[in-house]
Order: structure tokens, then C-alpha cells, then sequence
């Protein structure tokens, strides 16, 4: 890891702590999240996950979130935990922590063009929003 990475990763750090040290962990923002209605397990909640954080473990369990924010709308604090969660993503990334299917999206785009790893076909043409 370089100096420079490093800086960036305690910077991460950094703003991950100033934003789940708010909670509570009233677990109020379980009752609306999709993954933890899927799973039924605390650790996948966002308060599972917020506790991680607050005791400072980065874990893969992290990617284990939609991003989808309901947590935040039920939160009665009003903490952003997915701006947190994303945060602590990038730790994970820079610790070499990533998902193997971010890899491979990464590599696609570097090698292709594309995150599916297919060349475009050259009859169509992309269109965005």
C-alpha cells in the first residue's frame, strides 16, 4: 500500500467513524431493510453493521447492503449509514478487501470497454438515460 493510498484510507476511516459514531443502535432501522428482512440475521442489519464499524472491523460483510437507504428513512437520528457503508467499501477496496465480482467488473472496463466483458456490437449504438 502506498503512502498515498494509505492517506486516503484513514480519510475513509476517518469520515466512516464521524458518521456511525452518531447511532445509538436502537435497531430501529431494521425493520425496513431488505437484505436483513432476507436474511434474518443481526450482523447483516445495518446496526449489525454500524457495530462492526463503531468497534473499527472491516469486514466483506459490508457489501451485504443494497444501498437502497430505507434504513436512513427509519433512522429517528437521521444518520446517513449508507454514505458510511460506501465509505467503509472503500477501505475494504484499498485494503485489497473487494468482492471478486467488483474485480472482475473492473477488469472488464480496463479490458473491454464495458463492466459485462463483451465488445460492444457494432451495429447498435449505446444510448444513456
Amino acid at each position: 500500500m502506498t503512502k498515498e493510498k494509505s492517506v486516503e484510507n484513514e480519510n475513509a476511516r476517518g469520515e466512516v467513524k464521524e458518521i456511525i459514531d452518531k447511532c445509538v443502535r436502537c435497531g430501529m432501522c431494521r425493520s425496513l431493510c431488505p437484505v436483513f428482512l432476507a436474511i434474518r440475521e443481526e450482523t447483516i442489519s445495518p446496526r449489525g453493521k454500524a457495530i462492526f464499524l463503531q468497534d473499527n472491523i472491516y469486514d466483506k460483510i459490508i457489501y451485504e447492503c443494497t444501498l437502497c437507504k430505507a434504513c436512513e428513512k427509519k433512522c429517528p437520528i437521521g444518520i446517513k449509514l449508507c454514505s458510511a457503508f460506501k465509505k467503509a467499501r472503500v477501505v475494504l477496496t484499498e485494503e485489497g478487501k473487494g468482492t471478486n465480482e467488483n474485480k472482475e467488473m473492473i477488469k472488464n472496463i480496463q479490458d473491454v470497454g464495458n463492466p459485462f466483458g463483451k465488445e460492444p456490437s457494432k451495429n447498435k449504438k449505446m444510448f444513456c438515460c
